[in-house]
Order: structure tokens, then sequence, then C-alpha cells
């Protein structure tokens, strides 16, 4: 749960359109949630201002399916999957709004432009080896 969904839903409470007790189950409910093979932290986003990120590598295309279809269920956007193999990305394009960067090996699902960007970022790399990182 991202801070903006909260915010909307303490204001949900104070305009009666939630009552107290159901917005603390819906805050009880969230934080973690276990689908066997991974344990998914939808309070990341809340605590740190970004959401969980999925290391791909080692896990199936059906786990990242799995892991990436749960975030999506809690409105999650912007989900960040790293160290993901070309076939594993070529599987998630066919079921996700889904970018992918060969080079870096990372695919955001449901990419969102971000509203108000602010300063700058600097990425420096000491030679082609370390284009992959940066």
């Amino acid at each position: 749960m991202e801070q903006n969904k909260v915010l909307a839903l303490l204001n949900s409470v104070k305009d009666g359109e939630t009552s107290p007790e159901e917005a603390l189950l819906r805050l009880k409910t969230q934080p973690f949630e276990d689908v066997g093979y991974a344990k998914i932290d939808h309070h990341r986003g809340l605590r740190h201002g970004i959401s969980e990120v999925i290391y791909g590598e080692g896990k199936t295309t059906e786990q990242i399916t799995g892991i990436v279809t749960a975030m999506l269920g809690r409105d999650q956007k912007n989900i960040m999957i790293t160290r993901l193999s070309p076939e594993a990305a070529a599987d998630l394009e066919k079921f996700h709004d889904f970018e992918y960067d060969p080079v870096s090996r990372i695919g955001i699902v449901m990419r969102e432009p971000e509203a108000n960007p602010c300063g700058l970022i600097v990425v420096a790399a000491a030679g082609t080896s370390d284009i992959a990182v940066a």
C-alpha cells in the first residue's frame, strides 16, 4: 500500500465513507502476502516510497507472474523485476503491460510516469563492462 492510498483511506474514515474497523482490517491484512514460494511485502511502498522489487534470477516465469499478479491485485504499479532473462521477459510480455531492457535485464510492469519528478540522477560507468549495471 502506498502513502497516497493510506491517506485516501484515512480521509474516507474522516468523511464517514469507511468505518474505522473496516480501515483497520484493510491495514492489518495489507502488509504481507505469502504465496508459497515468496512472501510479498505490500507495505514497502508505504515505508520506503517504492514498491517491492522482484529478484527474477532463479525464479520461474510462473513464480514471477504470480508475484506480479499478487502485487497488481493490491493496486501496485511500477513493479520492477531485476535479473530477468530475455526468455522470461518474452513470457511476461504475454500477460502484463510490460517494458524490458535487455542490457540491464530489468523489466517494469505497469510503468507509470512520475507525476512530480525532482532532482537529478547521475549514472557513471568506468567502461563497457559496467553498462549492464549502470
